[in-house]
């Protein structure tokens, strides 16, 4: 290509770039728009179905027992200092003060060591100051260990929970002081699974507040810099429903909330649900199937790991009402890849630009087609994606990705661009058409099948723009004889002018000249590759009328 033209096709590829990634974005963040109203308006009123409908919905779950179980109620919370925390009603002493709601102890917090292989030692009493003759429940800890909230039951209502801040003594290690309830605490309510993001910036929790779309619902309140409290509010988005949401918890890297619910799609009780967190709210809710879900309870699923996790679940077969129970998860790494082809001659392009886009349009990664028009991104497991791919010469093309499953390495798809006109270069000198180099067989004036792809730019062009003629003109670079050199050209320029009429151009609107080396862009000796190449060239000039 004519270097004094790079400035100008690098500034038009990137003004397409951000005019298309516009448009879809729009249309993207619309959809979204929609489904997340339909998850909420819709969805939460499904009716329970079998679990060969919702089946594993791409992911597999292996569920193991742990050895902290009792015969009494036991719930996984989550983790402090590379401990397992949890609340169990487990009895402690023969004088057990029991709750009239359950016929069981009160429940009390609990914490135990981990193994390398994440199985659960016998648990121990967290904290003889929390642990108090009331029901304990779901606690969490900023990432330091310096900040919990916890809940407790109410002296009148053993299963209405209030939610509390401490903070850790900082002169004395497991010894909790400034305990308070939250200023948004409401007596009337209960306020239950307080979880604290990763970054400490969110707490989410469950409660029955008159904010919610029925029953309990889970809501999320910001925690400033400065420890004060923002507005509290019902999580947007996928997550709630007209049916019980409770026990939020964040993934590791915060893309997605985990919860427990018996509204959207389930297998009855409560089961456990995945949302992608997104700029309108939490979307593409999913249950995470039924290797994990069963027709019973399955609450508080904690991930440990990527692939290792926890819950709680009162299925057949446990050892008390609710049990505790280790998760591990098969999943692969995960990309998208494919071809980038000519629509017509389904030859490979070269250096298209091909962009990932997320389900809210938001540009994800972008890259270049390599030589034989491959592209790969890396992606995630249960999104959408869209691909959209562009090069010049060419329509845009786009199609959508949905990785719906774990389990599957590679989503391959191609995508094809038809040939658009190719543009035409008016200068103070002459008017061309301008196009990527044609290429030929090694000494021969066979046309490489690749450079029939930008030929037929040129035909779009022409056929077009059906008025007018244009000169082809064939250059060769300083090597070799010069007598073989204008032979050469002139037979390359005539296959050119051969092709083009083969594709339907009047002959009478072509003209085929041969120059050899008398027109060099490059004058030098000797020139480099890239120099011989840009010397090696077909032009195509208009003829003026």
């Amino acid at each position: 290509m004519v270097p004094q033209y790079h400035k100008i096709i690098d500034s038009k590829m990137k003004l397409v770039h951000t005019i298309t990634l516009l448009l879809f974005s729009i249309t993207l963040i619309a959809q979204i728009e929609n489904d997340a109203e339909y998850a909420v308006l819709e969805d939460s009123d499904k009716a329970q179905i079998s679990s060969s409908q919702i089946g594993d919905n791409g992911f597999k779950f292996e569920t193991f027992k742990t050895g902290i179980n009792s015969e009494y109620a036991d719930y996984g919370i989550g983790f402090y200092r590379e401990k397992f925390l949890s609340f169990s009603a487990r009895k402690i002493g023969a004088l057990a003060k029991k709750d009239p709601a359950t016929s069981e102890p009160f429940t009390k917090l609990y914490c135990s060591e981990i193994s390398y292989e994440y199985d659960l030692n016998r648990p121990n009493l967290f904290s003889h100051i929390l642990n108090k003759n009331e029901n304990l429940g779901t606690v969490s800890f900023s990432a330091d260990g310096k900040k919990l909230f916890y809940t407790a039951s109410s002296d009148n209502d053993t299963q209405r929970f209030q939610l509390y801040s401490a903070d850790m003594n900082p002169e004395r290690e497991g010894q909790f002081i400034n305990i308070e309830l939250v200023p948004f605490n409401n007596p009337d309510y209960s306020f239950e699974n307080p979880h604290l993001s990763r970054d400490g910036k969110t707490l989410f929790f469950a409660s029955n507040l008159p904010e919610a779309l029925g029953g309990f619902d889970i809501f999320q309140v910001s925690i400033k810099e400065d420890g004060s409290y923002g507005d509290v509010e019902r999580v947007e988005g996928a997550v709630n429903t007209v049916l019980d949401e409770k026990f939020p918890q964040t993934s590791l890297d915060g893309k997605y909330l985990y919860f427990s619910s018996k509204g959207h799609s389930n297998l009855g009780g409560y089961d456990i649900f995945r949302s992608r967190k997104a700029d309108l709210g939490y979307v593409a809710t999913r249950n995470l199937g039924n290797t994990i879900n069963t027709s019973a309870d399955e609450i508080a699923y904690i991930p440990a790991t990527k692939t290792v996790g926890y819950m709680t679940s009162n299925r057949k077969g446990g050892k008390g009402s609710y049990d505790i129970y280790k998760l591990t998860e098969f999943m692969v790494d995960q990309t998208a890849s494919g071809v980038v082809l000519d629509l017509e001659t389904g030859i490979p392009l070269e250096k298209a630009t091909v962009v990932l886009l997320d389900a809210q349009g938001t540009e994800v990664a972008t890259l270049q087609t390599a030589p034989n028009g491959t592209y790969r991104f890396p992606v995630d497991a249960f999104l959408e994606y869209t691909i959209i791919a562009y090069k010049d010469g060419f329509e845009n093309g786009s199609l959508d990705l949905k990785t719906d499953t774990n389990l599957v390495s590679v989503f391959e798809n191609n995508l094809t661009l038809k040939a658009a006109a190719a543009e035409i270069i008016k200068t103070d000198e002459k008017s061309y058409i301008k196009i990527d180099n044609i290429q030929f067989d090694y000494n021969s004036s066979d046309i490489k099948p690749v450079s029939t792809v930008t030929l037929n730019t040129v035909f779009q062009t022409l056929k077009a723009n059906p008025d007018i003629k244009v000169a082809i003109n064939a250059h060769s670079d300083q090597r070799g004889k010069d007598s073989y050199n204008l032979q050469l050209s002139e037979k390359r320029a005539a296959s050119v002018l051969q092709y083009l009429t083969d594709k339907g151009i009047s002959k009478s609107r072509l003209i085929s000249k041969g120059y050899g080396e008398t027109q060099p862009i490059n004058i030098c000796d000797p020139c480099n590759l890239e120099q011989y190449e840009e010397n090696r060239r077909v032009e195509f000039v208009i003829i003026p009328d």
